[in-house]
């Protein structure tokens, strides 16, 4: 044989034995991970889907797996500004003769999306209660995922789409934010304004001229924030002065607001409402 066709053939037979090699380590390592030799124990769903968790590690490689645990659906360290909304459904799965729980979980986008495409189940252990605390990435986080009081003042006061609640918060100096509050009322109710009850609140203040300015959809999705509040302060003038909005140090106020008309659910109206727990 030619030595220079047989030099080519040789070359040729060693790319492939490359090649095969590194296909075969690559198969190994999916169906490694693939086949994880996980078994399901026990199913548990509880009763309250709307609470939040971030990841405890935002630079370490966690998965986001299949119900099965037999195939990975992402890798969490790409998305970090994501908060992941908790089913209160969770599984036992065993491996190796020790059981995991596993929380079952789909991803809320930096822009409040909860319709994400990310679900499965990811071990508990990576995750941590409350919304991805990089507040200034997130916009229109639905306030039910807030567990305290401060986490959601931070929130109000560093993200992008919260300004109009800002200026609001600042023409009541005196009143203290509540997180429960805000829950309670579930937003300024419309249709409570002639007669607000709260449970577990008395003294209920509403400002019934003023609360339409919040919501974009039924008021002039177009305007400015800042044409917002104007309306709004120019309102509450009107109506109860600064002296007697200073004057409320015994009160608490519930509030939201979404700069995206579209985050709104049906049954929200966003506002403030004032009041004195019981």
């Amino acid at each position: 044989m030619n030595r220079k066709v047989f030099n080519i053939t040789k070359a040729k037979m060693g790319a492939l034995i490359i090649l095969s090699l590194v296909v075969g380590v690559t198969m190994m390592t999916l169906n490694a991970k693939a086949d994880s030799g996980y078994t399901v124990v026990k199913k548990i769903v509880g009763n309250n889907p709307n609470s939040a968790y971030h990841l405890t590690n935002k630079s370490k490689n966690v998965y986001l797996w299949n119900s099965q645990h037999t195939k990975v659906k992402a890798n969490l360290k790409h998305y970090k500004n994501y908060s992941w909304r908790y089913y209160d459904q969770s599984v036992i799965l065993s491996h190796n003769s020790k059981k995991s729980v596993y929380y079952y979980v789909q991803g809320i986008t930096p822009n409040g999306n909860e319709g994400s495409k990310l679900q499965g189940i990811i071990w508990h252990g990576h995750l941590t209660p409350g919304v991805n605390p990089n507040y200034k990435q997130l916009n229109n986080i639905n306030y039910r995922y807030f567990n305290t009081d401060t986490e959601y003042l931070n929130y109000i006061k560093k993200s992008p789409s919260q300004k109009l609640t800002r200026e609001v918060l600042k023409l009541f100096p005196n009143t203290q934010l509540s997180i429960k509050l805000t829950k309670a009322a579930n937003g300024a109710s419309p249709w409570a304004w002639s007669s607000p009850t709260v449970d577990g609140y008395k003294n209920i203040l509403e400002f019934p001229t003023v609360q339409r300015y919040f919501n974009k959809r039924f008021y002039k999705s177009s305007i400015s924030d800042n044409t917002r509040f104007k309306l709004i302060k120019d309102g509450l003038d009107k109506s109860y002065s600064q002296t007697k909005r200073s004057a409320l140090n015994q009160y608490q106020i519930g509030i939201y607001y979404y700069n995206n008309p579209h985050r709104l659910i049906d049954d929200e109206a966003p506002g403030f409402t004032i009041a004195v727990p019981n």
